[in-house]
């Protein structure tokens, strides 16, 4: 059933702006005047038929954060913990969130709570927005009748994931910033400073030095062929992320990253936090082992963990435990590995498992600290003595110039 976004006027004058669910606009108005609304505009809201013709461009328009799902579930688990009903608790939130493409996706929730249907089967219907550990755990809570508890754990998790993920951005703010500066000035000097330089040694008749003859070809290079340049940069781009998308790639790939210095290291305890967190706050909640391993699974993005978790569901199935599924993992560390030995033996898994969890995060923290403060001075001594065999370039020709006048 389509849905269509209105303006309207109540009895007492106000202006209200929402989406309602209609076979047509007619239906709609009908259904507006009934509630006591004068409808000023009613329009088809496009979003579901942009999602399906233009999934990319979708993702873009009617992006909505992690973020806003975990404030949603927070407010949820508040609303239903003080004993408000569910489709009541949904109406409330819906009413005050500001993103209208998550409002739209709350009054959907509603309608299919108020038809009969779970609260986890309406969160089953909108995956790109609500992860499967959403539906797990609220599955869980249904079955135990203890919602808030459940949502407020799934809260907890994507306020811990964004600054995780926000540490992570933060580490590589700062080395791309000295890239581009690196690049730009580097650019600037090939394009604009050498070739007037170039017309200046043209007329010195002695033979210019190897390391000048080197920086001018190479201006000419640049100030000749720079589109070839770019076209080359972003169609090796766009090949690395063709290759990266098979699973050949992606797996090979991902082999390389983790070998980069400083980063792979990064972003191994990056993955590996995600996935004690994940593993603890669902083990918490009393989701069964398997599941929780497939569901962390869907939430891990270096291939090569994914195998390895692949690998233990498949060993767990015939009878291992999840020690003995991970020991030979190229990912965990030794730490985690014992962390998840000592929670099974004492059955505490899930606690250890949030403990390796804060242990990882913290170790990211110093990674990112030390990232920073080791690539600022190579960054500063690269870009240094590029700048310098420019000046160099530069300079000995005109020393051997001031030599021939003498």
């Amino acid at each position: 059933m389509p849905h269509y976004q209105y303006t309207a006027f109540n009895n007492k004058g106000q202006k209200v702006t929402d989406v309602i669910e209609a076979n047509s606009p007619q239906s709609a108005t009908q259904k507006l005047k009934s509630l006591g609304l004068y409808v000023r505009e009613i329009r088809e809201d496009s979003a579901k038929r942009d999602r399906a013709l233009f999934p990319f461009l979708s993702n873009l328009l009617y992006r909505i954060k992690r973020k806003e799902a975990g404030i949603f579930a927070r407010q949820l688990g508040t609303l239903l913990g003080a004993g408000i009903a569910l489709n009541e608790a949904l109406t409330d939130i819906s009413d005050q969130t500001e993103n209208p493409h998550l409002k739209k996706i709350i009054y959907e929730m509603k309608q299919q709570v108020i038809e009969g249907r779970s609260l986890s089967e309406a969160i089953h219907q909108h995956q790109n927005v609500f992860p499967p550990v959403y539906e797990s755990m609220i599955r869980v809570g249904e079955a135990t009748g203890n919602y808030e508890p459940t949502l407020k754990r799934l809260a907890d998790l994507e306020e811990r994931t964004e600054e995780l993920k926000g540490r992570a951005i933060t580490a590589m703010i700062y080395p791309a910033f000295m890239l581009v500066i690196s690049v730009g000035v580097i650019f600037f000097l090939m394009t604009s400073v050498v070739p007037q330089l170039s017309d200046l040694f043209s007329g010195f008749k002695a033979e210019l030095p190897l390391i000048t003859r080197i920086v001018v070809g190479t201006s000419k290079f640049f100030t000749s062929f720079w589109y070839l340049m770019l076209l080359g940069i972003f169609g090796g781009i766009y090949a690395f992320i063709r290759y990266r998308k098979t699973p050949e790639g992606r797996n090979k790939t991902d082999k390389l990253i983790m070998r980069i210095p400083f980063f792979g290291g990064l972003l191994r305890r990056i993955q590996v936090g995600l996935f004690c967190r994940n593993m603890g706050i669902l083990l918490e909640s009393q989701v069964p082992l398997l599941d929780s391993l497939q569901i962390v699974c869907g939430t891990i993005t270096n291939s090569i963990f994914v195998g390895e978790i692949t690998l233990s569901i498949q060993q767990i199935k015939e009878g291992s435990s999840l020690r003995e599924s991970l020991k030979h993992s190229v990912i965990l560390p030794q730490m985690a590995r014992g962390m998840i030995a000592a929670g099974e033996s004492t059955d505490r898994l899930s606690e250890l498992m949030i403990k390796a969890a804060e242990i990882m995060e913290s170790e990211v923290d110093s990674a990112v600290k030390r990232m920073t403060q080791s690539l600022e001075p190579v960054m500063i001594v690269v870009l240094g003595g590029i700048v310098a065999v420019i000046m160099a370039a530069v300079m000995l020709p005109m020393y051997k110039m001031t030599e021939y006048i003498k």
